[in-house]
């Protein structure tokens, strides 16, 4: 493909950009991470359905994705309309390295205040971050979260089913953009014939929510996310 003059100075500056933020910020990732972020640069790359989250991470961050491609922005503007968070304690399951949807949600709120929980989060010496704490450490179902008023979840796999059922024990709403990987299911202990273990999850976590009055599960669909990634959350009435 052969770029125009303004094109090829376009992008010589978004790798400028990406190339000092590694090297300023190198001991947060691998060297495989650095190739894979340099790598991914290409915009034709996203086009066929790239959602490595290293890479959207760091590309957020340096304000190079753009919006029609931008899961943290699409989804933190979803979670307040929906869930209403400005004034509330929110709790982030899975924040990835760095905590793109967290930063995004604390820059959104008013009075409110956003928990990130991930072991592998970069949390930069000496950075501070106004109603935004960083957990370094994975989070269990055991964990107490009495005091928050949502959990949520973007693509956090395995810990999808932590997250409901830490959310219903708690009887606390929640929203969660389910992906294909699991490592538990602890809400259920089998599939049901012919469905999916997504198909089987909606179902379940939809009976819970209504067994015990947290309203109804809703699901919707974005392109920026990925259309076949399900998000999942309660609605009460």
């Amino acid at each position: 493909m052969k770029l125009a003059g303004a094109e090829v100075e376009k992008r010589v500056e978004k790798i400028g950009k990406v190339i000092d933020y590694l090297r300023e910020n190198g001991d947060a990732f691998t060297s495989s991470q650095k190739w894979q972020i340099l790598q991914s640069l290409d915009d034709e790359y996203f086009e066929w359905g790239m959602h490595d989250h290293i890479c959207l991470q760091v590309y957020d961050e340096l304000g190079l994705l753009p919006d029609s491609k931008n899961p943290y922005k699409a989804f933190s503007l979803l979670v307040d309309e929906k869930l209403n968070i400005k004034n509330k304690k929110v709790i982030e399951i899975g924040g990835g390295v760095i905590p793109r949807l967290g930063k995004r949600i604390a820059d959104m709120q008013d009075m409110g205040t956003i928990t990130v929980y991930d072991p592998y989060l970069y949390v930069k010496e000496g950075e501070e971050y106004p109603r935004l704490t960083l957990i370094k450490r994975r989070f269990f179902s055991i964990t107490n979260v009495s005091s928050a008023d949502v959990l949520i979840g973007l693509l956090p796999c395995g810990s999808g089913s932590i997250i409901v059922n830490s959310a219903i024990r708690y009887n606390k709403d929640f929203m969660i953009a389910l992906c294909d990987e699991h490592n538990s299911l602890e809400l259920f202990d089998e599939y049901e014939d012919n469905d999916s273990w997504i198909e089987t999850f909606i179902k379940h976590t939809s009976k819970e929510v209504e067994d015990n009055g947290m309203g109804k599960l809703k699901i919707k669909r974005m392109e920026e996310i990925g259309k076949q990634y399900p998000i999942i959350y309660n609605e009460r009435g």
